[in-house]
């Protein structure tokens, strides 16, 4: 059985001070309501002391190009100053995204709307570079029991039957699922279980789920009631009193097979 994993995600936005626009970790409330954090190196460092097991890391900016310099520096001090595993992902559209990012640190890449587009991407980047480092972030929302999956770039939704959707897109090569519930995105309303009771254990891939965290009881509860692999949070390790030190912790002692 793999071991369960914690990851704390890091979302970076280009944000105005001192007149200069900058890359900053923030969180989000329902994907809206940003609150700045800080440098987002800095933070990853303060995770990776706390013994975190890997990191998400999600570029908002709907510009984000891979080929500018700043964008790319930012992911090799990320790289080359801690040393856990990295995803990275935000408004990656192409190959050349794939090969940029893991080429300057990256171990694994997040990917989004393009799907929408051109699902075949997918099997394009697990060819060339392996189906491990594919992972498919999906966004979603739930309303009388049906699912819609959220289109960043035309910002709309799309009634899915979410599992026929996930079982086709680990088809073409996905590696990793990455589900975030919208509605309980920084809401410590906790975790979408139901779905992710009624997915995991459908899945041949390991399902990473987030939205909602309010308490190390959220965490253990997920890892009992479904068989999600890892358990991701934003708002919960940036404001909350709890580190992931203190988290694992809780974790271990609810007999759950953390990665150590």
């Amino acid at each position: 059985m793999l071991k369960k994993r914690l990851i704390p995600k890091i979302l970076v936005n280009k944000i105005k001070i001192n007149n200069t626009n900058r890359y900053t970790m923030i969180t989000t409330r329902k994907f809206k309501k940003n609150k700045i954090v800080g440098d987002p190196v800095s933070q990853a460092k303060i995770y990776e002391s706390q013994k975190t097991d890997e990191l998400i890391v999600l570029f908002l900016d709907k510009n984000t190009n891979y080929k500018n310099l700043e964008t790319i520096k930012l992911v090799r001090n990320l790289a080359s100053q801690t040393f856990m595993p990295l995803t990275i992902g935000g408004n990656v559209k192409k190959l050349e995204d794939f090969e940029l990012l893991l080429s300057n640190g990256a171990d694994k890449v997040s990917i989004n709307s393009i799907v929408f587009s051109k699902p075949e991407i997918i099997k394009m980047a697990a060819k060339k570079f392996g189906s491990q480092c594919v992972v498919f972030s999906i966004d979603i929302i739930e309303k009388k029991g049906e699912i819609f999956m959220f289109n960043r770039k035309k910002k709309k939704f799309i009634k899915v039957k979410l599992l026929e959707y996930l079982k086709k897109i680990v088809s073409l090569g996905a590696g990793e699922i990455l589900l975030t519930d919208i509605d309980r995105d920084g809401t410590d309303r906790g975790l979408n279980l139901s779905v992710a009771s009624e997915i995991s254990s459908k899945l041949n891939v390991p399902l990473i789920i987030s939205g909602g965290c309010n308490s190390s009881k959220d965490f253990i509860e997920g890892f009992k009631s479904t068989e999600v692999e890892a358990i991701s949070a934003g708002n919960f390790f940036a404001f909350k009193d709890q580190n992931p030190i203190q988290t694992r912790s809780q974790i271990l002692n609810s007999k759950i097979n953390l990665r150590t």
